[in-house]
């Protein structure tokens, strides 16, 4: 490798005539292997040998710019062109530093002395328009420009910069000129319609033009992305709102629009549409155009879902995700979409059909068995475990945050009911871990905490946090009074749970039951009996209501 052949010892440098070639070719290999500073130290050794080396003053230019150290390496290049004032890549490598300066006068200059040094190179003529337009010398620009279409003929891309550039000067006729020079070599071009309507739009302020151009420019090609977007933008403007309309339509039709531009642009219909009096059918005719263009799409299928459960129109909705999973058997978010949806509006049979059906299709779907768990537990059937725990297990990077902590609540909350309190606490944390501002899961992991009797301290200042937030919560009131009675702090229990009383309506029994406790162990034992029976009441009444 160069690298290693370029770390032998001076030496060993045999094969060179002289010294300064050895360190030079030395130099070069540092270079390749990225050895900025062994490169740098050697090529200092072969200026030091020869002051007067152009190729050493080069590459130690090229070294300095490397080490952002823009100084030298301009002193470097300076010397190099001065050396040898006949190397273009010399010459074009400083006009390239002042242009990225800014210095644009003298870049031009070095270019300008470029084409008559290489009358053959068309390089140099191109970047002197540039320097000129970056001046601000438009008239400049546009000659070079002509001279250089002379040298290569009409390209698109050439003429394009020059028409921008007289466009800038106001001459109007003079772009319809270079136009018509294009569209003779060109004449299907349907890029060139849209990019001439652009200019006419932003620059020249000349709409109807502009409009007149990108439906050419559609006559041609009609999923032309760019020349659609501008076109629904101007009709809109000039108040054609059913021409811009059927462009909306066309646009989220269109095969050539990816969906990721499309997303965008129906966030826009969605807000711009939404005070029409036919705002859910217009919706509805733009995601069938969507569909239609790309009906494998599972986002596309998911917003749309979305969209018609928040129109509240059910019976569509159900329709829309029924027809995704037949379409696409692994849509896992429309499974999804249409559980919750049978869970609002189908009998709970029918809704646990839907989920076995779902998971027969995605069984590995960590939201559809965590809900699978959830129907097993209502059913007081113990395989609820094994599908908690398939749910976890299928829980990955790619979950999003919001799924992965619905999950471990839900799995904690049942492990708590269950009495199964470590693995109800573990679960919790883990949902805590991933949305520590969410106060329901961080009253839930505190309260889990104390009934074990573990992480009182943490468990307090959790709690404390959760009431800060939310000091009206009988509940979370309730379990900063519990977690303060089990660090024996009763006096301050005290305080807490009757608050949390305060706001209950006599609802909770565990409450009453702990305050009545608490009220006990401060020897307020008549207030304690008192509280005991109001506990003893609550329950028989929840008896009663249950069937």
């Amino acid at each position: 490798m160069p690298s290693a052949w370029a770390c032998k010892h001076t030496a060993e440098r045999l094969f060179y005539t002289t010294e300064f070639d050895s360190l030079f070719m030395e130099g070069l290999c540092y270079m390749h292997a990225d050895s900025i500073a062994l490169a740098q130290n050697r090529f200092e050794a072969c200026a030091k040998l020869q002051p007067k080396s152009a190729a050493v003053a080069y590459q130690l230019s090229t070294l300095y710019a490397q080490n952002n150290d823009t100084i030298n390496s301009i002193k470097q290049l300076k010397k190099a062109v001065k050396l040898n004032p006949n190397n273009y890549y010399y010459q074009t490598a400083l006009a390239e530093i002042y242009s990225n300066q800014g210095k644009y006068k003298e870049a031009g200059n070095i270019y300008k002395d470029l084409t008559k040094l290489f009358p053959d190179k068309d390089f140099p003529i191109y970047m002197l328009c540039k320097c000129y337009f970056m001046m601000g010398d438009y008239k400049n620009s546009i000659q070079t420009y002509s001279k250089l279409e002379k040298r290569i003929g009409l390209t698109p891309e050439i003429s394009l910069e020059k028409i921008y550039t007289i466009a800038l000067t106001g001459d109007t006729a003079g772009v319809e000129a270079e136009f018509a020079k294009l569209y003779q070599k060109f004449p299907l071009n349907e890029d060139l319609y849209f990019r001439e309507g652009a200019i006419y739009q932003s620059i020249l302020g000349e709409n109807k033009k502009a409009l007149a151009c990108y439906e050419k420019a559609l006559e041609i090609n009609p999923e032309h992305a760019d020349a659609l977007r501008y076109a629904c933008d101007l009709y809109d403007r000039m108040g054609q709102s059913a021409q811009a309309d059927a462009t909306m339509l066309k646009i989220f039709g269109a095969k050539t629009i990816d969906w990721s531009e499309k997303k965008n642009i129906l966030k826009a219909a969605l807000s711009f549409y939404k005070p029409r009096a036919n705002y859910v059918e217009i919706i509805k005719t733009i995601f069938q155009k969507l569909i239609l263009a790309d009906n494998g799409n599972e986002e596309i299928w998911a917003s749309y879902n979305e969209f018609l459960v928040n129109v509240q129109d059910v019976d569509a909705a159900m329709q829309s995700m029924n027809t995704c999973i037949s379409i696409l058997p692994s849509c896992e978010i429309c499974h999804i979409q249409r559980y919750d949806l049978a869970k609002a509006t189908l009998s709970e049979s029918q809704t646990e059909a839907l989920l076995n059906k779902s998971l027969d299709a995605v069984p590995n779907s960590a939201y559809l068995l965590c809900n699978k768990a959830i129907a097993r537990f209502l059913q007081d059937d113990d395989t609820w475990q094994t599908y908690a725990n398939k749910s976890v297990e299928n829980l990955n990077d790619s979950t999003p945050v919001v799924v992965s902590q619905y999950i471990y609540n839900l799995i904690g909350n049942m492990y708590g009911e269950t009495n199964q309190l470590e693995k109800a606490a573990y679960y919790t944390e883990k949902a805590h871990r991933l949305v520590p501002n969410e106060v329901s899961t961080a009253n839930n992991l505190a309260y889990y905490w104390a009934l074990l009797g573990k992480n009182l301290d943490k468990a307090a200042q959790l709690s404390y946090q959760v009431i800060q937030k939310e000091p009206l919560n009988s509940a979370y009131l309730h379990t900063y009074g519990y977690i303060l009675m089990k660090q024996g702090k009763l006096e301050y229990a005290k305080f807490y749970m009757h608050q949390a009383i305060e706001y209950d309506g006599g609802q909770t029994y565990e409450l009453y039951h702990d305050y009545a406790k608490i009220l006990e162990q401060l020897g307020l034992d008549q207030e304690a009996k008192q509280y005991f029976q109001e506990a003893e009441k609550i329950k028989q009444n929840h008896e009663k209501q249950t069937p």
